[in-house]
């Protein structure tokens, strides 16, 4: 007989698995739109970066550890960026240590023009949902959201492993 948990955890199992198969759908069809607007050279970490950079500057070190990767291997994409024109660098009034990279004129572009080119992709997709689905992938989606960036925020903060325990 089946536990009322175990049906519980088989349904989030399958519910992750079919997370797992429309992720790899939708990253390709971002990254198709992205080198359709922006060139074929044009990466996903690059356009992940114009979009952390759209909400204002960062110092390279907070960019790496929301990009999840080394301070080595985001120096070397922004100074790429910055020799592409789509980054400048600038002084961290902050910390003098650092510096912070922003989005130029021409980075602002491509990024602004990338997403409406993405929409514009994705909109007539989503209008094939009937209102129902359409109700349901929303509401899905907000809380989905919302449990990825807690869980993001729980990875980032060192304290509870830190404190040796559970």
């Amino acid at each position: 007989m089946m536990t009322m948990h175990h049906t519980v955890s088989v349904e989030r199992a399958d519910t992750s698995s079919e997370l797992l198969k429309v992720l790899p759908l939708l990253n390709r069809l971002m990254t198709d739109e992205i080198r359709r607007e922006v060139g074929t050279e044009t990466t996903m970490p690059q356009f992940r970066v114009l979009e952390y950079l759209s909400s204002g500057p960062m110092a390279l070190s907070d960019l790496a550890r929301r990009r999840r990767v080394s301070l080595q291997s985001i120096g070397e994409l922004a100074q790429m960026m910055v020799d592409r024109g789509w980054l400048a660098r600038k002084p961290n009034p902050d910390d003098r240590r650092q510096q912070l990279v922003e989005l130029t004129r021409e980075g602002r572009k491509h990024y602004v023009r990338a997403q409406e080119n993405m929409l514009g992709r994705l909109t007539p997709i989503m209008a094939r949902l009937s209102a129902d689905e359409h109700k349901a992938v929303r509401l899905a989606l907000s809380a989905l959201f919302r449990v990825l960036v807690e869980a993001a925020d729980e990875s980032e903060d060192p304290e509870p492993s830190a404190k040796g325990g559970s």
